[in-house]
Parts: C-alpha cells; sequence; structure tokens
C-alpha cells in the first residue's frame, strides 16, 4: 500500500461553512457565463465583491498573486474556496497584527519605548487601574494568571503576557483604559 505524500503547496486554510460554500458555489456559477468551470484571475474582485467579501486593492493584489501561483490565471471551484479561506487567514492576520500594535502602543504610552525596550512601573499600572478608573481588577491575580513574578517593573514581554493573559477581549479593554489614562 502507498503512503501518499504531503504535497509541497499543500493547503492549511481555515475551514469554511457549508453556508458559504454554498454561496460561492452559486456565485462561481453565476460568474462563469460560458460553463467552463473556470473563471479567469480578473474576475476575482467580482467574485468576491459578489459573496460580499469586498477585499481592498492590496489584498485582492494579494489574492490574484496567490491563485495564480497555484493555479495560473484560470481557477476553478476548488480554488476559489480556498482563496476565500486565504482572505480570511489574510484578515485575521491583520487583526492581530492591529491588537499587537495596541499592546505596543500602550507599553509605550506607559513608560515603555518602541523598540520594545524599557519597562511599565507596576504602581503605574495599579494606579490607573484604581485610581483613576475606579476599577476593582486585582492586579496581583493577573499577575498570578500571566505567570509573572513581578514585583516592580515590567519589560514588553511580561507585559504583553499581562494584557493576553485573560484573553484578547481583556486585552483590548485593558488597552484602551490604559491609553486614556492621563500619563503624567
Amino acid at each position: 500500500m502507498k503512503k501518499s505524500i504531503p504535497r509541497k503547496d499543500s493547503f492549511q486554510g481555515l475551514d469554511l461553512a457549508q453556508e458559504e460554500i454554498d454561496t460561492m458555489k452559486e456565485q462561481f456559477h453565476l460568474l462563469d457565463r460560458n460553463k467552463t468551470g473556470f473563471l479567469s484571475t480578473l474576475d476575482l474582485g467580482s467574485l468576491f465583491d459578489a459573496i460580499g467579501e469586498c477585499p481592498n486593492k492590496d489584498k485582492l493584489s494579494q489574492l490574484v498573486t496567490w491563485v495564480e501561483e497555484k493555479s495560473g490565471k484560470k481557477f476553478d471551484f476548488n480554488m476559489a474556496v480556498r482563496a476565500w479561506s486565504h482572505l480570511k487567514e489574510l484578515n485575521l492576520k491583520d487583526e492581530e497584527d492591529e491588537f499587537d500594535f495596541d499592546i505596543l502602543n500602550t507599553f509605550v504610552a506607559m513608560g515603555g519605548n518602541i523598540d520594545k525596550s524599557g519597562v511599565v512601573k507596576k504602581q503605574k499600572l495599579v494606579e490607573i487601574i484604581r485610581d483613576q478608573f475606579g476599577l476593582t481588577i486585582d492586579i496581583e491575580t493577573m499577575f498570578e494568571e500571566a505567570g509573572i513574578d513581578v514585583d516592580d517593573d515590567l519589560n514588553f514581554y511580561d507585559f504583553t503576557c499581562l494584557l493576553e493573559s485573560g484573553g484578547s477581549q481583556r486585552a483590548s479593554r485593558i488597552c484602551s483604559i490604559f491609553s486614556q489614562a492621563s500619563f503624567s
């Protein structure tokens, strides 16, 4: 019995829901006016607009390049599904990059440096949380959840661990709080 060797270009995309696949199939067949089973990469923007994704010019260019690398100037329905999955990955990566940028901006606003050096004073965190906003967040518990044993200063890594320990929702909320605080 032959073992299948994973292809070098195997795809590790995000799974689409059946409803999304059905929508893609419907729109793909509407755009395939000649019923060849293929669309041109020139149709990619129209296809994504039709399914309600509407990627910006840069993302569309990335998708066209990606599809052309995988299948040339024409693509079939399966490649269209893979392209949608790839677009979702690109969007997710952008969201993660934006979130990382928010953490860095917060770190800098709290006293750290843009190159991720420097520190944030633990006492400053406590003062902002308790005094300026009157919140009842237990900072000590946050440190424990993050696995941080810090008595005074937090470097960028510790600061990131602290914010991410409660999940991205907590981190976004805390970044928002710290960005509103007055640092004097």
